[in-house]
């Protein structure tokens, strides 16, 4: 099968992540939405899942149950397992798989400190976590991805880490987790600011990029 622009097709296994508030769904919606036109049956998956452990994610990010970095990574891990499940169920059906964050965000939001090799090993070798055909990695200055957030919610529904103070330490931390994982991993780091229009083309060039890279 031939994608838009004739680039080569198989099912590919690609992952958004990034600050908050970088555009993320939107941006992968977009995405998918162009895939499916031109032929490539996508779907969309994220973290935390639908899932009972997802769940009780959601609740700890909340701040209703308040939990330390290390069992909230270790959650993550446990629930990454079993999305790992669907995710390998839809890529044996042909189809490409899109997921809103991966164990990069656990790396970056629970590997603080000394806990960063903690995460990054329990994850990256772990036999029933599958790496990424590609990392989309979402950026813009900390000031802005927050006016983004404050504009689509009000202060009592901000998560744990929504805060500019935050957000300026989790770039840093993603930055970081780039930089550890160049060497491994094909992780394209795209600017999210401007127009939807104008990130939806970056982004379409980042997948060009890892389709090439897979046909290598």
């Amino acid at each position: 099968m031939k994608a838009e622009n004739n680039l080569p097709h198989r099912p590919l296994f690609i992952v958004f992540d990034g600050m908050d508030g970088t555009g993320k769904t939107t941006q992968m919606r977009l995405l998918c939405q162009r895939l499916c036109e031109s032929g490539i049956p996508t779907e969309l998956t994220a973290e935390p899942s639908s899932s009972p452990d997802g769940q009780a994610l959601r609740r700890a990010l909340s701040g209703d149950t308040p939990i330390n970095n290390s069992r909230m990574a270790a959650m993550f891990l446990l629930d990454r397992i079993g999305h790992n499940a669907e995710i390998e169920a839809l890529l044996s059906e042909g189809k490409t798989v899109i997921s809103d964050r991966y164990y990069y965000a656990s790396m970056a939001y629970q590997g603080q400190g000394d806990d960063f090799q903690w995460v990054a090993d329990m994850n990256l070798n772990c036999p029933h976590i599958r790496k990424p055909d590609g990392c989309i990695l979402l950026d813009m200055s900390p000031e802005d991805s927050m006016a983004r957030i404050r504009a689509g919610r009000s202060s009592d529904q901000l998560e744990i880490y929504e805060t500019v103070a935050q957000q300026e330490q989790i770039r840093a931390r993603f930055a970081r987790v780039a930089e550890y994982l160049k060497d491994r991993e094909l992780i394209i780091t795209v600017n999210a600011a401007g127009t939807v229009d104008e990130v939806s083309e970056r982004i379409w060039q980042a997948y060009e990029r890892i389709v090439w890279a897979k046909q290598a």
